[in-house]
């Protein structure tokens, strides 16, 4: 098939809708909005989250299956309701939230913390900032690197570094490459997956029978 004939039916319009996702959580990094899940209002995590879910063994960043306790502590800890207090309002509001999850299929609550999950490392990318094939967070050993380059290129503290949204730091990074790289810089974003199986299907034309 032609090329531009195979692009223009097959991906031209998949492309388009990928790429304006993307563009969108991007935005959304930098106006503190939250992610909307499973009809609460969670945090775009943080390194610092990051640490505390790492620490709790959380399958969402752990290479372990879920409970579903591991459910709901994952969206108690990022709920833009939870102020970090024991106080009775707070807990309140903490049980509140569990009896609003509690109807739903537990296949789409741990679907749904996965996707999060997938949206924060969109651009982790895998040379550089410390994300790995899979786009899995590898606790101190990912956060390490980012936060030094960080650190060296903006001054900031570390407390301030632990406290910026992870998407945020990410595309910070991304732009630290560019610049460093020059023409040499390759960007990775989830929407390349479609050029990748656009070029794969020119190569390995179906021979008909």
């Amino acid at each position: 098939m032609d090329p531009q004939k195979l692009w223009a039916e097959k991906y031209a319009a998949r492309f388009a809708e990928e790429r304006q996702k993307e563009e969108s959580r991007r935005e959304q990094a930098f106006l503190d909005l939250p992610h909307v899940v499973c009809g609460e209002p969670l945090r775009a995590m943080t390194p610092r989250d990051l640490l505390l879910l790492n620490g709790v063994n959380s399958p969402f960043v752990c290479p372990i299956e879920p409970k579903p306790e591991d459910v709901l502590v994952f969206f108690w800890l990022l709920h833009v309701e939870n102020d970090k207090t024991q106080s009775w309002r707070t807990l309140r509001k903490r049980d509140k939230m569990i009896r609003r999850l509690a109807p739903q299929p537990y296949e789409t609550l741990v679907g749904s913390c996965m996707n999060y999950v997938e949206e924060i490392f969109m651009d982790a990318g895998t040379n550089g900032s410390g994300g790995n094939s899979e786009r899995r967070p590898l606790g101190t050993c990912f956060l390490a690197p980012l936060i030094i380059n960080i650190a060296l290129e903006t001054s900031w503290s570390q407390q301030d570094i632990l406290g910026t949204p992870l998407p945020r730091l990410f595309q910070y990074m991304k732009a630290i490459r560019a610049r460093k790289d020059g023409k040499e810089f390759v960007d990775h974003s989830p929407s390349d997956l479609l050029t990748s199986e656009f070029l794969k299907e020119l190569s390995c034309p179906v021979v008909a029978a």
